[in-house]
C-alpha cells in the first residue's frame, strides 16, 4: 500500500509541476488577450508619459537657454550705457579740468580729483602731460613723476575708452587755447558698478 502510494504521490507531482508552469505562463498571455484594451491603455498611458517627460526636459533646457541668453543681453546693455555714461561724465569733468589749468590753479584740479575718487566704481584718477607722458597730478601719489604706460592713448583728440578685465579707463584729451595740455585718465571698476 505504501509503494501504490508512494507511486501516485510520485506520479502526480511532476505532471503537477509541469501544469503549473504551463498555467502560468499561459496566465499572463491569456490576461493580455482578455484584457486587450486595458493592456492598450495601459501601453498608451506609458508611452505618454514618456513623451511628456521629453517635451518637458526639451521645454527646462530651451527655458534655461533663453534665460541665460536675455540675462547676457541686460548684462550687456547694462555695461554698454553704463560705458556711456562714464563717458560723458569724463568729458564734462576734462573741461572742469582744462579750465582750472588753463588758470595754472593746480590745488583745485587736485581737490576735484580727490572728490571724484569718492565716487563709486572710481579706481583712480590721473593728469598725463601730453609733451613728456609723465602723470603729472593723481589720486595715487605714488604715480606722480613715472612715466605713463600706455603711451598711444596720449595722441588721442577725441575721448576714447579700452577695458582691462573689468577696469574701464576713459581718456579724454585737455586742450588748452593753442595746444593739448595732456590728457585725463579715468579708471572704473565696473563690476563695483553692478
Amino acid at each position: 500500500m505504501a509503494s501504490e502510494n508512494e507511486k501516485l504521490s510520485a506520479g502526480n507531482k511532476p505532471e503537477n509541476t509541469s501544469n503549473a508552469k504551463t498555467d502560468k505562463k499561459g496566465t499572463f498571455g491569456e490576461l493580455v488577450l482578455r484584457h486587450k484594451l486595458v493592456t492598450f491603455l495601459i501601453a498608451l498611458l506609458v508611452i505618454i508619459s514618456l513623451w511628456a517627460f521629453v517635451k518637458i526636459s526639451m521645454l527646462e533646457n530651451k527655458f534655461k537657454k533663453d534665460t541665460l541668453k536675455q540675462k547676457s543681453d541686460y548684462e550687456n546693455r547694462i555695461d554698454s550705457l553704463t560705458t556711456r555714461q562714464l563717458i560723458l561724465s569724463s568729458k564734462v569733468f576734462s573741461w572742469a579740468i582744462r579750465s582750472e589749468l588753463t588758470r595754472e590753479n593746480k590745488e583745485q584740479v587736485n581737490q576735484f580729483f580727490m572728490s571724484f575718487i569718492k565716487e563709486r566704481g572710481v579706481n583712480k584718477v590721473e593728469f598725463v602731460n601730453s609733451a613728456d607722458g609723465k602723470v603729472t597730478l593723481s589720486t595715487n601719489k605714488k604715480d606722480e613723476g613715472m612715466v605713463f604706460p600706455n603711451q598711444v592713448v596720449l595722441v588721442t583728440s577725441e575721448t576714447i575708452n579700452y577695458r582691462n578685465d573689468s577696469v574701464l579707463s576713459i581718456v579724454s584729451p585737455v586742450m588748452g587755447l593753442n595746444n593739448k595740455l595732456g590728457v585725463l585718465v579715468i579708471e572704473y571698476n565696473l563690476k563695483l558698478n553692478h
